[in-house]
């Protein structure tokens, strides 16, 4: 490969100049450096700057038979970071593919490249002092809207589904080819942002967790902000109420009460957004002993289980109809039930602290005036990374490769009933305790029938033997829920082989398709296959 490779980087250079093509170790590193273990070693680092330069950057690769690995912006966090599923792949970085295409204020789209980023499209709305919202992850607001979406990441508001409310991509294939989905294909096309299916088979899907196409391009679909914005907070404080707390969830989704995303977190989750691990208190002990566990969560106001909703409504009378209906259902499950809307947010403080008793007023109109529901981009649950850190969490720049933050993501898919969320969340409690690891656990109702459970580990890297502590603890947690019926919805880079076997021929379908797209294997080998394509007979 020695050979081939020399000359993949000239030709590469001479494409997109000696500055876009990165051999020296230091920038190596990074894409060497996760927030779990890694061995996998990248070649090189390759950096085109538009749609016609990422074609000729894969056809040298099929050229000279060096495999490629694309990333956005390479913040993929607790899933693999930017390190490739296997060793010697050159990573192409589209980090300069950062237009924002076009955008459509009457009817709330936009159309951005992989580079674009949170923070980018939200100053980007609001110097249009812009009417709409965009959906937003719980990632660094430097992380690439379009890499998320291609994971089918979670977002908050109303479209925190955010695959379900993209169009129109322009893919590039393994071979250099271009393809433009929906009726992007049709030179005249008025609708290629607004339709999503287009004409004949929908192929979009495809090119998500795969490593079928390079995505160029995408049109995101952005909410009208609301006339009438209201958000609430619950609480419950013993664990026997879970099960009626995530029934009544459910009702309130399939009623209509309560269409947007959000996440029921447990204290856990709470505790490490507020502060680290507290070592001191603990008297080193792990994981945190269960009374100051009560104790913490008693000083922050929170409770065993809870989440922050908003509400979208057309106008006051609207809103309130809604609340009134909300309150009756939540307000039979829950130990405390908080509201707040504009009026309310306005009100002199000394009123406020009486209405909210134990909680930081300030902090609380913070998080309402600048909550990613309301489409801002923070990164407040990024702080959770540093939990078990000895040294301070920094105040900004947050970055947990860098400092050596410890992040694994388990995150199985759960019908939304309580007892099924029931027995995902104690097999996630048993296996990380016995690894003395909190249960960091978050469910995302996203959808009105399915939970996707984000249960996070979280270390400290720079103590020996957490490492490997972590991974065997993921593995234990993986295999458990895989066992109990519960298979994760998103995988990272390390565990990209870690499924059963299919029992239909889906594996043989997937391989085929590759062969055909890719045939010499150069974009992201390894990269959600779920087959030894050695062993699978040909077309």
């Amino acid at each position: 490969m020695e050979g081939n490779l020399k000359q993949a980087l000239s030709a590469w250079q001479n494409i997109l100049g000696l500055e876009h093509v990165i051999t020296d170790e230091a920038s190596l590193k990074t894409t060497h450096t996760a927030t779990f273990l890694t061995t996998q070693r990248s070649l090189a680092i390759i950096r085109p700057s538009d749609r016609a330069q990422v074609q000729e950057c894969l056809k040298i690769a099929n050229q000279y038979q060096i495999p490629i690995y694309p990333i956005s912006t390479g913040k993929n966090w607790g899933y693999g970071s930017s390190v490739p599923v296997q060793d010697s792949c050159v990573i192409m970085s589209l980090a300069r593919l950062n237009r924002i295409v076009d955008y459509n204020e009457k009817l709330a789209y936009v159309t951005v490249e992989p580079g674009v980023t949170q923070r980018q499209l939200f100053e980007y709305l609001q110097s249009q002092k812009s009417n709409l919202w965009m959906s937003v992850t719980g990632s660094t607001p430097d992380s690439s809207l379009i890499g998320n979406i291609l994971e089918r990441g979670l977002g908050e508001g109303l479209y925190g589904d955010r695959f379900n409310y993209v169009c129109g991509l322009e893919v590039v294939l393994p071979t250099g080819e271009c393809i433009h989905t929906g009726f992007g294909r049709f030179a005249d096309a008025r609708a290629v942002r607004v339709n999503r299916w287009g004409v004949g088979p929908y192929v979009d899907g495809l090119f998500t967790q795969s490593n079928l196409g390079v995505v160029t391009q995408m049109t995101l679909w952005l909410t009208p902000i609301p006339k009438y914005f209201q958000l609430f907070w619950y609480a419950i404080d013993e664990d026997t109420r879970l099960e009626d707390l995530v029934d009544a969830v459910r009702y309130l989704k399939l009623q209509g009460l309560i269409p947007s995303a959000f996440v029921i977190n447990n204290d856990i989750r709470m505790l490490s957004y507020q502060q680290q691990y507290p070592w001191q208190e603990a008297g080193g002990e792990k994981p945190l002993p269960l009374d100051l566990r009560h104790q913490l969560r008693k000083q922050w106001g929170g409770g065993l289980w809870g989440g922050e909703v908003a509400l979208y409504s057309a106008n006051q009378e609207h809103g309130e109809v809604v609340w009134k209906l909300i309150k009756e259902t939540l307000g039979k499950v829950v130990n405390r039930l908080y509201f707040l809307d504009d009026a309310i947010a306005q009100m002199p403080k000394t009123t406020l602290t009486e209405m909210f008793p134990n909680i930081d007023t300030d902090e609380m109109l913070k998080c309402y005036n600048e909550n990613p529901k309301r489409g801002f981009p923070t990164e407040l649950a990024l702080s959770m990374t540093y939990w078990r850190k000895y040294s301070p969490r920094p105040s900004s720049d947050i970055n947990p490769d860098r400092d050596g933050c410890g992040l694994i993501w388990c995150s199985p898919a759960v019908p939304f009933e309580g007892q099924e969320v029931r027995k995902a969340v104690k097999i996630i409690e048993e296996t990380t305790n016995a690894y003395f690891f909190e249960p960091n656990i978050g469910l995302n109702c996203i959808t009105e029938r399915n939970i996707n459970i984000t249960a996070a580990i979280v270390y400290d890297r720079q103590v020996n033997g957490e490492d490997e502590r972590a991974l065997a603890c993921y593995e234990k947690m993986r295999s458990r829920l895989i066992q109990a019926g519960y298979f994760p919805y998103r995988l990272s880079t390390h565990s990209m082989q870690a499924l059963p076997p299919a029992q239909d021929d889906y594996n043989q379908f997937l391989n085929k398709l590759k062969q055909v797209l890719d045939p010499n294997n150069i974009l992201a080998p390894g990269r959600y296959e779920f087959y030894q394509p050695d062993n699978v007979p040909p077309l």
